[in-house]
């Protein structure tokens, strides 16, 4: 297992991605798609997603099996460049 000082992680490891989005039709999968072009999905934890208050944006959180800071910079650039994503936590 390799250890970053810089994140506080060590890797491998199980690492929630979360985005807030707009709501609407394929915007689960656009998340989904563009996560899985960099990290594999883990089987440990669901697709978890909650609504906001009015209805407008979703909370996504993904967990991901994370190999290095690099690959989760990776996958984080890639939600970055889709117009649903509002924010990453």
């Amino acid at each position: 297992m390799s250890d970053d000082a810089a994140t506080g992680l060590e890797f491998p490891c199980d690492y929630p991605v979360k985005a807030m989005v707009r709501t609407g039709q394929g915007v689960q999968d656009q998340v989904l798609e563009a996560i899985r072009q960099h990290a594999a999905l883990s089987d440990a934890e669901p697709i978890r997603v909650r609504p906001s208050r009015n209805g407008r944006f979703e909370s996504v959180t993904v967990t991901v099996q994370a190999e290095s800071r690099e690959q989760l910079e990776r996958v984080y650039g890639e939600l970055r460049g889709l117009d649903v994503v509002v924010m990453m936590l």
